[in-house]
């Protein structure tokens, strides 16, 4: 490792050079209605944009006219462009999903369905995409961005890495998940690896994610750490207020409705917790495939007094009024990377119980939530039950989530270690000690930094 004394440091001179640099933030689509990698690449897009750097969203195909994500980054001005501007298969594809995704009844009769429509859709995007390829090699060419910055393990990304590959632009990947992730996303990995020694760099949102990657693909050399920015919020937790005010305590759920994040543990859970009294609520915020099993759990169990389905939210100000009716946050997930919802909550000052699973351990600990192993609802019903009977524990907490939530989230934090990523990735393979960006800012992460440091 290189000492302090090593550092070069950026000249106004680099400054002016790389806020000149073409970024472009990659996905095959914007895929809605709350997803968390959507949300992931727009606050980084926003920021960069802010900061007055040359960034844009460049999609393989259009997203819904009206999608909030959409709308959002429109409303700041962050350049979206499309490579394929009509595909009549994709948008017909997308129909069909969506209407089959609809359709309850169809889901609630055929047990299946959701992942049987899973694997029709990765096959036939993968089809489809195939054609497009000359496209999107086209449009780089045309472009030459500096720099690729490319989300997601699915086809239009891993073909948008060979793209940028070929045309020797600086590829960096940027993964989202965990390498234990459900076994319904393997194909995606699968081709993934195989595009993958043709980036520039690999980054995983914190390190143990960074550490889990690099087992699962030993031949990276490193998989760096670049975690997720998000803004804090200028209201705190109604914990206070409502520990005065209402005889339950409300736990917050907010994701798809789909196993892998464990809808119906937290139900089970909810049942021992109120087995004797009354004593907590749920909010769950959310649809999915699993939205008609969570609501025959919830009148099997007789939770109708202790639970309200609160549907999606759809922009910042209803997430904000949703986190701050809670005084818990819980995210019972069986895999996950970082998720948007837990350092939403925190952001708000709010305690968090969720799994020992994927990033959350990093970003979660004992002063700021509880986590419990994944699939037990016994333990995350004594969870549940020890900070309903324990407000000033649970404002303790709360005060802590909301540090930590500054320490590794807040724009100030992470936006010079990105910066810092994008001038390695750009000039192929720089450590992070040798340039640094002009600031006094450095993040707890950085010296994790997947063996680049």
């Amino acid at each position: 490792m290189r000492d302090s004394e090593s550092k070069i440091k950026l000249s106004n001179k680099d400054a002016v050079s790389f806020k000149g640099m073409k970024i472009a933030l990659c996905k095959t689509t914007i895929f809605g209605p709350i997803s968390g990698a959507d949300e992931i690449m727009l606050n980084y897009a926003v920021h960069l944009h802010q900061t007055g750097h040359d960034v844009s969203v460049v999609l393989l195909y259009p997203p819904s006219g009206n999608d909030q994500y959409l709308r959002r980054l429109q409303g700041k001005g962050v350049p979206v462009k499309t490579i394929v501007v009509r595909s009549y298969l994709f948008a017909f594809l997308r129909l069909l999903r969506n209407l089959l995704s609809s359709m309850l009844f169809f889901l609630f009769f055929v047990k299946r369905a959701p992942s049987g429509l899973r694997r029709i859709w990765q096959v036939a995007i993968r089809l489809i995409t195939h054609f497009h390829y000359h496209a999107c090699h086209a449009y780089f060419a045309s472009q030459r961005p500096d720099l690729l910055h490319v989300f997601t393990p699915d086809t239009g990304a891993a073909m948008m890495i060979r793209a940028g590959h070929e045309l020797g632009i600086p590829v960096l990947y940027h993964e989202m998940g965990t390498a234990h992730h459900l076994p319904m996303l393997e194909d995606y990995y699968r081709r993934l690896e195989k595009v993958l020694p043709l980036c520039t760099e690999v980054a995983a949102l914190s390190p143990r994610l960074a550490a889990e990657w690099s087992i699962r693909f030993p031949f990276l050399s490193s998989v760096s750490v670049l975690p997720l920015i998000m803004e804090g919020s200028n209201t705190h937790s109604l914990d206070s207020f409502r520990s005065n005010n209402s005889v339950e305590t409300v736990f917050g759920f907010a994701a798809r409705l789909e196993e892998g994040k464990g809808p119906l543990v937290l139900l089970d859970a909810l049942a021992k917790v109120n087995r004797e009294r009354p004593l907590a609520v749920a909010r769950i915020a959310g649809t999915g495939p699993q939205l008609l099993d969570v609501k025959a759990r919830v009148r099997e169990l007789d939770l109708r007094d202790a639970c309200e389905l609160v549907g999606n939210y759809s922009d910042p100000r209803l997430r904000s009024a949703f986190m701050n009716s809670l005084d818990v946050f819980v995210l019972p997930s069986l895999a996950e990377g970082t998720p948007n919802g837990i350092i939403e909550a925190m952001a708000h000052g709010i305690p968090v119980i969720a799994t020992n699973v994927g990033g959350i351990p990093d970003v979660i600990d004992a002063d700021s939530g509880i986590l419990v192993p994944p699939g037990d609802a016994a333990a995350l019903a004594d969870a549940m039950a020890k900070l309903a009977n324990d407000p000033k524990r649970r404002n303790e907490m709360g005060a802590v989530a909301r540090e930590r939530h500054q320490k590794l989230f807040a724009p100030t934090v992470v936006m010079p270690l990105l910066l810092n990523t994008y001038h390695r990735v750009a000039r192929n393979g720089h450590s992070a000690k040798d340039i640094t960006c002009d600031n006094n800012h450095s993040h707890p992460w950085a010296e994790a930094d997947g063996g680049f440091i």
